[in-house]
């Protein structure tokens, strides 16, 4: 299976979280700016116990995971939302040493093929809080290289325990729509008896637990 392009980085901060549901997003949703990769670490917590001198069971949990992405250019207005900073009248990002960013819900999608057979697959983290990478400044030479701004979300459990969704679409316009809908707290539509579900999936494509999407050229 090849990999080859990913796109459309989304974010929403969360408005409430009711008990034993998946959070309640505001009305703002943010594009984080030309995706350019995102990278998807897994912590376990995990323990081993041992009889008549081997391994008798082992238990893996999921404790939480870390996306390291980076986006082509994201807006003062947006990494205000994202970040916990604010803007003032001026037109002015302030971060301060007490700036707390706020969890919200983020989503994305990557171009896949599978026997010359293209499709995309949406990924949907219920909650993620966002950190700043690093920036750095470089004096004008005779090469020109490019920099993109890193972002580092930290992957929580939410209430319902379900820490992401994945799912795969023969179309990219229904890909977009299923993240539009996780964003605005919308219900999947039911397709009526006898209709073909309006979006396709690819459910026997494995899901695997950490991987890195990056953006390429088709």
């Amino acid at each position: 299976m090849a990999a080859f392009g990913a796109k459309y980085m989304v974010y929403a901060p969360i408005k409430e979280e009711p008990k034993g549901q998946l959070p309640v997003y505001g009305e703002t949703v943010m594009d984080l700016g030309g995706m350019v990769k995102a990278d998807l670490t897994i912590n376990y917590a995990s323990g081993e116990g041992y009889a008549d001198d081997t391994l008798s069971e082992k238990i893996e949990e999921f404790i939480s995971g870390t996306i390291a992405a980076e986006v082509n250019e994201m807006s003062d207005e947006v990494a205000a939302g994202v970040f916990g900073a604010r803007m003032n009248e001026n037109g002015e990002k302030i971060d301060n040493s007490g700036d707390s960013a706020p969890c919200g819900g983020l989503a994305y999608y990557k171009c896949l093929s599978k026997n010359s057979k293209k499709f995309w697959r949406g990924y949907f983290y219920p909650k993620v809080r966002a950190a700043m990478g690093n920036d750095s400044a470089n004096t004008k030479a005779n090469s020109i290289t490019m920099t993109y701004t890193p972002i580092t979300f930290t992957v929580n459990e939410p209430e319902t325990g379900d820490w992401r969704y994945v799912k795969s679409f023969d179309r990219e316009q229904d890909v977009i729509a299923w993240i539009d809908r996780k964003l605005a707290n919308e219900p999947e539509p039911v397709p009526e008896e006898g209709e073909e579900p309006p979006e396709s999936q690819n459910p026997s494509e494995p899901q695997e637990p950490a991987e890195s999407q990056d953006f390429g050229t088709e």
